[in-house]
């Protein structure tokens, strides 16, 4: 063999062994700075419990299979102002279609109403509105000052969205979430306007989830705080936004079971 037949093979061996490192590289870059963070994020973002075949059961879980694209309307909880993370963020592995959002810390449904040309087209919205009118009456009339004046602008908003935006959209209402150590006069005023949403859907033929008689038992039983922020508003990060999703799944599966 000549020297010239020795440098072209050590050459391709050369090649061979470059090409070889930089596949790793570009693997080893995708795990580092693609796969391992949706990996650690799925990870440390679970429901409470884990899904199970059960939570599975519902029409809502099979709708998030199904491949149509999900919108997710709300305040700060949906928004995931104060922890970075919205209450729904355990559930995007299973959601199969694309997922949006409209939501701002402090809305109320009014906002929601105002801002309502922003709401993008969406085969499934899953809108979860209502604690900050439940929490403040404000004078300038942001918040709905009764359940009925929450129950005319809910209406106002299904309107708009089946009407504006699309036509054949299938809506999920999640009733107010609970407010914790914010005294009995809220408390009483959250059950007030979750009933009157949940009976405005019985009417109207929309889905109404009312994820409260299953938080709060476990939060009874686990602490109060072991989910939430001192604010006794916002979910805190995995524990919170963790409990906050298996409660709408929950929920959804016992509508079915009834």
């Amino acid at each position: 063999m000549n020297i010239g037949s020795l440098k072209g093979t050590a050459n391709r061996k050369l090649t061979i062994v470059l090409s070889i490192v930089l596949v790793l590289m570009v693997l080893g870059a995708l795990y580092v700075f693609v796969i391992h963070p949706k990996y650690v994020d799925m990870k440390s973002y679970q429901v409470y419990g884990g899904i199970n075949e059960e939570l599975k059961d519902s029409e809502l879980f099979e709708d998030m299979q199904s491949g149509k694209s999900f919108c997710f309307l709300g305040d700060s909880i949906t928004e995931g102002n104060e922890t970075g993370y919205q209450w729904y963020r355990p559930l995007l592995p299973y959601i199969k279609g694309e997922t949006k959002r409209l939501s701002h810390g402090g809305w109320t449904v009014k906002s929601l109403l105002i801002n309502s040309e922003n709401i993008p087209e969406s085969d499934v919205y899953v809108i979860a509105i209502g604690i900050n009118d439940v929490a403040y009456i404000y004078d300038d009339g942001w918040c709905a000052e009764t359940a009925d004046d929450y129950i005319d602008m809910i209406d106002q908003l299904s309107q708009i969205i089946i009407f504006s935006k699309s036509p054949d959209a299938k809506l999920y209402f999640i009733t107010p979430w609970i407010l914790v150590d914010w005294g009995s006069e809220k408390d009483a005023r959250g059950v007030e306007f979750r009933e009157a949403l949940i009976n405005w859907c019985d009417e109207s033929e929309y889905i109404c989830i009312d994820p409260a008689p299953v938080m709060i038992p476990v939060m009874n039983e686990k602490g109060a705080y072991m989910f939430l922020l001192k604010d006794g508003v916002h979910p805190n990060g995995s524990d919170g936004v963790g409990l906050y999703s298996y409660a709408v799944l929950k929920a959804a599966h016992d509508m079915r079971s009834v």
